[in-house]
Order: structure tokens, then sequence, then C-alpha cells
């Protein structure tokens, strides 16, 4: 990823002024999504609900549906995830050099004498000023970007051919034809790592893949989010480059989320279940004695794309194995306001059942395990590559466990990224809660 994408303040910049050179020059005039909505439409709701949403570092400890800090800006915007998706690609085309990260605990990189600002970087690269390489903006960076009518006219089409390709609808999904679709063994005696949210390829990301392979479980399990939006580059560069492969093939399985789902699920769909030879978005794993499901919450923002209910139902059995379920999105929160409300009026019946033992899923960079809730064992394991510091307000649910052991660098965002390490054996699960320097957080067993 390109520092320059992870700046909010440019990325909505750049984003405002492109739309409007766009909209001026009246070059989307027949641009369309479906063919009922304007592609200008969907990327300036975006950029207004965006800029809505604010906030600074710091309020994302409080409420991450605009996740973001100083080098790292994701947040939960279909429309912005594309725009930053597009600026990506155009960055490395152009071989636009980096900035000096903002947030600290990194090495400024340089050109020639020194480094260029990210203000520089975006002056050269999108608004028709000097040669990417060069440091000549200078002091008229600033007033540069402020005009739309200098926006380079490649990117202007760069970015429209872009946001057409990955805002135009979704993928198909693919449902199964038998109440036995999509099942799979394990051994009575497995290892599985569980890590969410990791799809970022950066320097976490590889130290957490680092701590799997050594490890070398018999089954990985991504919770989704590959970043920004899940588009087939991003897929290949940043998920599948660096993903912690099992020795055995056919034994890695991952989850759908709301940022594959940004690029319209291509990415997921057509490269990774592919890959991993998983046959669709939603699987069950099971021995004599456990039964792991993990289900698509992504293609219907936190929802449960039908007809996963009643497919869901059917592995339910009466046959006495304890159910673990594995999703993105997450049926409750302690630190987060997001409405969950969709998701668990399709999934309240089951957890009410008695069937649902435990349940793990993504989607807040965080690790918390959650006393018993709900009438289930629930834990948020989103902070595979994220940066983040831990939350430090009330609980709204009962926690057990907050990962809050800082980085031992110098770095403004503590919190360390962690996968769960579960050890299955016939009458119980070992679960040990590792971090990206092999330290081990936390463990409990589920029995």
């Amino acid at each position: 990823m390109h520092t320059l994408t992870g700046n909010r303040d440019q990325v909505l910049q750049l984003m405002d002024n492109t739309i409007q050179h766009l909209q001026t020059n009246q070059q989307a005039s027949a641009a369309s999504i479906g063919g009922e909505t304007d592609v200008l439409t969907t990327l300036n709701l975006g950029l207004m609900e965006a800029q809505a949403g604010g906030g600074t570092a710091a309020a994302a400890s409080l409420n991450f549906a605009d996740q973001q800090n100083e080098d790292w800006y994701v947040p939960r915007n279909q429309a912005v995830a594309v725009f930053q998706a597009a600026m990506d690609e155009y960055l490395e085309q152009k071989n636009a050099p980096e900035a000096p990260p903002q947030g600290g605990g990194a090495s400024a990189a340089s050109v020639g004498e020194g480094a260029l600002s990210h203000e520089e970087i975006a002056a050269n690269v999108f608004y028709n000023g000097e040669s990417p390489g060069s440091a000549g903006a200078g002091a008229m960076a600033a007033a540069i970007i402020e005009q739309f009518s200098n926006l380079d006219p490649g990117w202007a089409s760069w970015v429209l051919v872009k946001a057409k390709a990955w805002l135009t609808g979704k993928h198909a999904f693919t449902s199964h034809q038998s109440l036995t679709d999509f099942r799979f063994d394990m051994n009575d005696e497995a290892t599985i790592a569980v890590v969410g949210d990791w799809g970022g390829g950066n320097a976490a990301a590889q130290a957490v893949a680092k701590q799997i392979k050594q490890i070398n479980p018999d089954h990985v399990i991504h919770l989704g989010d590959v970043y920004y939006a899940g588009t087939p580059k991003e897929t290949k560069e940043r998920f599948l480059q660096y993903w912690p492969t099992p020795t055995d093939p056919g034994k890695s399985f991952a989850l759908n989320s709301n940022h594959e789902m940004y690029g319209g699920g291509y990415g997921y769909f057509d490269i990774t279940l592919p890959t991993f030879k998983q046959p669709a978005s939603y699987f069950s794993l099971s021995n004599n004695h456990w039964r792991l499901i993990g289900l698509d919450t992504g293609y219907d923002e936190h929802e449960l794309h039908d007809p996963q209910a009643e497919w869901l139902a059917a592995q339910l059995a009466d046959d006495g194995k304890k159910n673990i379920l594995f999703s993105h999105h997450q049926p409750f929160s302690a630190y987060e306001t997001e409405d969950c409300s969709k998701l668990l009026s399709k999934m309240k019946p089951f957890m009410d059942s008695g069937k649902i033992d435990g349940w793990i899923w993504g989607h807040e960079h965080l690790c918390v395990t959650y006393q018993p809730y709900m009438g289930i064992k629930g834990v948020c394991l989103g902070n595979g590559c994220f940066p983040y510091n831990p939350p430090t307000i009330q609980p709204r649910a009962p926690v057990e466990w907050l990962n809050n052991r800082a980085q031992p660098d110098d770095n403004d965002f503590k919190g360390v990224h962690t996968f769960a390490l579960l050890t299955i054996n016939p009458d119980q699960i070992e679960i040990k809660y590792i971090d990206q320097d092999g330290f081990v957080g936390h463990t409990q067993t589920w029995t």
C-alpha cells in the first residue's frame, strides 16, 4: 500500500476534486451502475458520508465505523474504498515514491536529497505537477491540489474506468444444491489457526503469517477483509502472496467480508476460493465431536445472505456434536455501535436453541474474548494487521479478556496483532491467542 492512500485528508481532497473535475467535463454522463445509479452520484454520496464521519484516530477507539489513523485510513464505505484502490494502482503505475509515515515507527523514504511530502506526491502524480520522482512541488503543492481544474486527465479517466468496473454489480453468489454440500472432514485431533482482517500485506500481516507458518497448523481460516476493496490485484498481492498456507493443499478457508464485496467480490469468488479449493463462501468442517461452520455475512453486508439459513439449520443436527460458528461480522460488540440487527434476526433462533456453543468473528480491529453472552461464547478476532489502539471505554457486554498488550517498539499505535490457535481434541478445544511476536496473551478451554 502506498502511504498516500492511507492519508485521510489527501484521499478525501483528491476524491472531491476528481468528482468536480469529472462533473465539469461531463466525462461520466453515460456512466452507470446496473443502468440505474450514476457512478459519480455513488462516489459523491460516499465522499459526503466520509466527510460527515470525520473523526480522529482517538475516536476510532470508541466507534470503529470510520477506521483510521495517521498512516492507514480505511473507512467502511464502498465508494471511498474503491477510490483508494484506484489511487493505489495509479500510484504504482506511476512509480510514485513513498512519503514518510506520519504515525511513527518507520523510516522515511527518500528521493534524491530528501523525502517527498504527501502534498508533493499528490501534486506530482494527480495534478499535472512535475515527474513523480521529483521534489519540485514545494510550497506550491497545497495550492495545486486545491484546484480541481489542474487534475491530470489520465488520472480522471483511470478512476472512472476502475470505479465503473468495481461498482458494477456483485459477483454471482454460489449456493448449495443439497443440504449436505460444502462439508469437509477434519481429524478428531487437529490444529487450526484463525486470523481476521489480515489482508493488508503490511509488516504486521507478514509477522503474523510468520508465526502461523512456524506452527504449521492443519488448517488456516481467514475471517475476511482484504484492503482496500478486495480487487483481484489486491487479493493476489496483499492476501495470497503472504498467506501461511498449510503443508497439505485444500486446508485453507476464507470468509467473505465487506471489503471483499466493495470490489464486487470478484477477487474473492474468482481468485481466493479457487486457490483454496473452497467451493463456496460458506462451509462446514467437522469430525466426530466438533463442527466448525463458516458463514458469509459479507455478500449482504452484516446479514446472512439466503439460502444460508436453510443450509445452517441442516448442519445443526441433533447428533451430539458441538458447533462453533465463524463469520466476518459480529452478532454483538462491547465497544462498537454498529447495527447488528439484520444478522441477529436470522441467527437468534439458532442461538436460542442452544445448538451454537461458540462464535468467532472479525470486523472490529480488536482481540476480545467474551464471557457467555446471548447464550454463546464469543470471540472478536479482527486485529490481524490494521494499526490500532485498544479501547479504554467501559465495555457494553461482559468481556473476559481484551488484548491490550503494547507493541515493544516506539509506535503511536500500540495494539499488537493476534491470531488464535485452536487445538482440537475429542472432549475440548484449547484456544491460544498468539501475537506477532509469538507471545501467548491468553488461553481458553471450550468443552
